[in-house]
């Protein structure tokens, strides 16, 4: 939120920050540009939103007080020396009598005092004769001359502050505001990209290592931690392909789980969907038993062939259920919208083979968000 900050504080210092209006409309736009950087990230939860807009808000509002505060002060400090100023000249020429609307000539008080009683510096509904107008009509030109010469001194001596002139206009201001909020904007979108917001629960849970989206396997034997194979060139005739998109009927989803068969320019291949990260979110696909006699007593590599959605990137989960050879713990990927190929190691140390199939456990969303995971098949590489 301090770039936030520091974009408002700069908008100001370049603006009319006086105007109220002014103020209002930086504050708008940097809210504006909070939410377009929520927007560009792709940030969804309303909690983190409400928090980031709550922390905008607090930061405007201390700046508005600060603002007003500056404001009051300086209204309050020119009032003082024009007063002084005024004292000033008063001791300095306590004789000058300047006809300023305000102040009557000494003639013409003196010959109005009997019959025009003053209110608020003018006459109370009461008309001189005509010799009485004469007569202060005379005193005003003989006086005249001498309060313009006062009136001279005065300005020689009591300089009045001339109103600020705007010649520039409002254009500059105008790009000026632009400007900031299009840097205020790249500043949300940074902060938004490097304050881990558009990480997942799971990404953000640093108890678990989260490796990147490439060919790599992760084995959990009671957290004895990662390890990483390198990607294949290619697959031999050695590999043996247990699961294909044409074998949907295959295929068990859990409750809160789908497993639908897509076709496109991309291929055939089979769209699991899960829910939840719990068990009921899983997709089973079934193993032959004649490809787990294949592995039993031996140590085995299995290749999945995954994409995430378009744009997008999941965390998805694999386990095993091989019937009489046990299972093979559990392995966790993070895979992007490129086709990749995922391995593990399994390692059965029963020769005993199995006679009913076993099953291959996916959940295509560890984060419980919905994510879609696009499985172009499952092959396993028997004793290798």
């Amino acid at each position: 939120m301090s770039g936030l900050e520091t974009a408002i504080r700069h908008a100001l210092e370049r603006s009319d920050r006086a105007n109220s209006e002014t103020r209002a409309r930086i504050y708008q736009s940097a809210r504006n540009a909070l939410e377009a950087g929520l927007r560009k990230q792709d940030v969804h939860d309303q909690n983190v939103i409400a928090q980031q807009r709550h922390r905008l808000e607090a930061i405007i509002h201390a700046i508005e007080v600060e603002e007003r505060a500056a404001l009051k002060a300086a209204s309050v400090a020119p009032a003082v020396r024009l007063d002084a100023g005024r004292h000033d000249d008063d001791d300095r020429a306590p004789s000058a009598a300047l006809d300023d609307g305000n102040h009557m000539p000494p003639e013409r008080a003196a010959g109005e005092t009997a019959s025009s009683p003053v209110v608020d510096g003018g006459l109370a509904g009461v008309r001189p004769d005509r010799r009485e107008v004469s007569r202060a009509q005379e005193a005003a030109a003989s006086v005249e001359p001498v309060a313009g010469k006062r009136d001279k001194k005065a300005k020689a001596t009591v300089e009045l502050p001339k109103p600020r002139r705007r010649k520039r206009g409002s254009f500059l201001s105008f790009v000026m505001v632009v400007a900031t909020l299009v840097a205020a904007i790249g500043t949300a979108a940074w902060w938004v990209q490097t304050s881990g917001l558009l990480k997942s629960a799971a990404e953000r849970d640093t108890s678990v290592a989260n490796p990147p989206s490439t060919v790599q396997s992760e084995d959990f034997d009671g957290g004895e931690g990662l390890r990483t194979l390198g990607a294949q060139s290619g697959f031999s005739g050695d590999w043996v392909e247990v699961f294909k998109p044409a074998d949907a009927g295959k295929v068990t989803t859990g409750s809160r789980a789908s497993a639908d068969a897509v076709s496109d320019e991309s291929g055939q291949r089979l769209r699991i969907t899960s829910a939840t990260a719990e068990a009921d979110g899983n997709v089973l696909i079934e193993i032959p038993a004649s490809v787990l006699g294949q592995i039993s007593g031996k140590t085995s590599t299995v290749a999945l062939s995954v994409r995430a959605d378009a744009g997008k990137q999941t965390q998805f989960s694999v386990e095993c259920d091989f019937a009489s050879l046990g299972d093979c713990g559990r392995h966790r990927f993070t895979v992007n919208e490129e086709t990749s190929d995922m391995l593990f190691k399994v390692t059965f140390d029963r020769s005993l083979a199995p006679s009913a199939p076993g099953h291959m456990l996916i959940n295509s969303d560890l984060a419980g968000t919905g994510n879609s995971l696009d499985l172009f098949a499952v092959r396993i590489l028997p004793g290798q």
